[in-house]
């Protein structure tokens, strides 16, 4: 039904003559026409004959059967070249040039316009020069090449006012209407569309009026003008429901749901919306039908020809099939020996491939078994490392407490000593008790215990300073201690503190872990 629209679009500048006539084809005037064609080639009229078939490739334009009419307007073109008809070629290549146009061949479609105009031109048909003009401007419209618009349709409206031709005056105005539109120049577009409505009202042509009348609604809705633009498209949509143009009916229903979607009227938005799509699918249903019945009509006449055609050819098809139906018989046995081969073939790449993913599968399993066996040989080597480290820890703690106890022994004896004892000695006795007591503080073996237990104990390490980063090395060392599950007496020994400032240490470090009164040091720092 688009295309249908398009077409009606587009004859107006093609052939005035037709639009004025307001012909409506129909498969009987095809019959009528085809009737014509048998007997203008029982007389041998090739004129009559090719008039025949342009008019029955018009009728099927008419009806949106574009191949078809393709088909007969080629035809005629033949017989026109080769009777040297100049003035029917040229007019037929007109329609040709539409039809290259509609179907979006638009080279082809120029081509075929010039060449119409420069026949017109020597034959010096003014009239159809002036058509043949605004038919090149209207080209160049659908192109979008509007300077050459201009140029084409202001020298047929030239032609046709020095003629006197009325009716092409009003349709250049429409089509120039139609291009100031398309560049949004909506007053001149109003300006054109208005002087061409001024003749087609005066006239019969019904349907060119219903369009100028939505071209006119058209600018006005687009210049914001609703009341307009809802006047002339109510004129496009009464006129198109009082001679039942469906197509042109849906056309209005749909631009008055435009209009009134501007106005923010969102209920008759949808109402005319789904009158537009309602008539659109009634218009379709229409022109099938009518379509439908022209093919049959097409199809039977071909029919009959192609049963002559055949008769002939019978004959010549059936020694045909016998030289077919043997080169078959060779083709498929030779189809049959290479499928034979190739299924054979790919049997056996199929057990090589077979093969070879057994063989694949079977190394990835016996890499998975080594990297198992070196995952399990590196757990191995990692808990005898933890296991060193842990016995490296205890050894560094007995060594550590046992040198402080033995310390501890000779700072006494040394004190009794001293205490005893009053010779001169006394003096070196007390330099070297000072530096046992210094020693106390300086764990000759602190280093290798901190490092060895940090690497055992990072995460701990770590989360201690996530709780206070200020806890200085002693703390550190006393809680490392307390980790071990070490008891208070082997802690003070190993630090070289008394008990009494071994409980002070204890509080302080409570309050910088920020530990509540009751709860347990020893089981929160085992717990971290």
């Amino acid at each position: 039904m688009i295309i249908i629209f398009c077409v009606l679009g587009l004859v107006r500048p093609q052939n005035t003559a037709a639009t004025a006539s307001q012909t409506h084809p129909s498969d009987a005037a095809f019959v009528a026409q085809n009737e014509i064609l048998q007997q203008a080639r029982t007389d041998g009229d090739l004129l009559k004959e090719a008039r025949a078939l342009q008019r029955m490739g018009q009728i099927c334009y008419q009806m949106g059967l574009f191949t078809q009419s393709l088909d007969y307007h080629m035809k005629a073109d033949e017989i026109f070249r080769s009777d040297r008809n100049e003035q029917q070629m040229a007019d037929n290549l007109n329609d040709l040039a539409l039809l290259f146009l509609i179907t979006k061949q638009q080279n082809d479609a120029r081509t075929a316009y010039f060449k119409a105009l420069h026949t017109f031109q020597r034959l010096g048909d003014q009239k159809a020069i002036a058509r043949t003009y605004a038919s090149i401007g209207h080209l160049y419209e659908k192109i979008a090449n509007y300077d050459s618009a201009f140029f084409y349709q202001e020298k047929a409206m030239s032609l046709f006012e020095r003629i006197g031709d009325s009716e092409g005056i009003a349709l250049v105005h429409d089509n120039l209407g139609s291009i100031y539109e398309d560049k949004l120049q909506f007053d001149q577009a109003h300006f054109h569309f208005s002087r061409a409505l001024d003749w087609f009202e005066q006239g019969s042509n019904t349907e060119i009026r219903i369009d100028v009348y939505n071209n006119m609604g058209d600018v006005y809705r687009k210049k914001g003008d609703y009341t307009q633009a809802l006047h002339y498209t109510r004129k496009a949509e009464a006129l198109a429901r009082s001679t039942n143009a469906y197509s042109r009916l849906s056309s209005a229903y749909r631009d008055l749901g435009k209009t009134y979607y501007f106005l923010k009227k969102s209920d008759s938005t949808f109402y005319y919306l789904e009158l537009s799509r309602e008539y659109f699918l009634k218009s379709y249903s229409e022109e099938s039908k009518k379509q439908e019945a022209l093919l049959k009509v097409i199809y039977g006449l071909d029919r009959k020809e192609m049963q002559l055609a055949e008769m002939e050819q019978q004959k010549k098809i059936s020694r045909a099939i016998y030289i077919v139906s043997g080169i078959v018989v060779v083709f498929f046995i030779l189809v049959a020996a290479i499928v034979i081969r190739n299924q054979r073939y790919r049997m056996r790449r199929e057990i090589e491939i077979s093969r070879r993913e057994e063989a694949l599968l079977k190394t990835q399993q016996e890499l998975l078994e080594i990297d198992l066996n070196n995952k399990k040989m590196q757990e191995e080597q990692l808990k005898e490392s933890l296991h060193n480290k842990a016995r490296e820890i205890t050894v560094h703690t007995l060594q550590s407490i046992q040198k402080n106890q033995l310390l501890e022994d000779i700072s006494a004896t040394l004190k009794e000593m001293i205490k005893s004892d009053g010779r001169s000695y006394k003096k070196e006795l007390r330099a070297l008790l000072n530096k046992i007591n210094l020693n106390f503080h300086q764990d000759n073996y602190w280093e290798d215990f901190r490092r060895i237990f940090e690497e055992i104990n990072q995460e701990f390490f770590d989360k201690l300073q996530e709780i206070n980063p200020g806890l200085s090395a002693t703390e550190i060392k006393f809680i490392s201690l307390i980790k071990l599950n070490m008891n208070s007496k082997d802690i003070a020994a190993l630090l070289g503190v008394s008990s009494d400032s071994l409980r002070v240490a204890r509080y302080r470090l409570r309050k910088k872990l920020k530990l509540e009164q009751g709860s347990s040091l020893t089981a929160f720092i085992q717990s971290i």
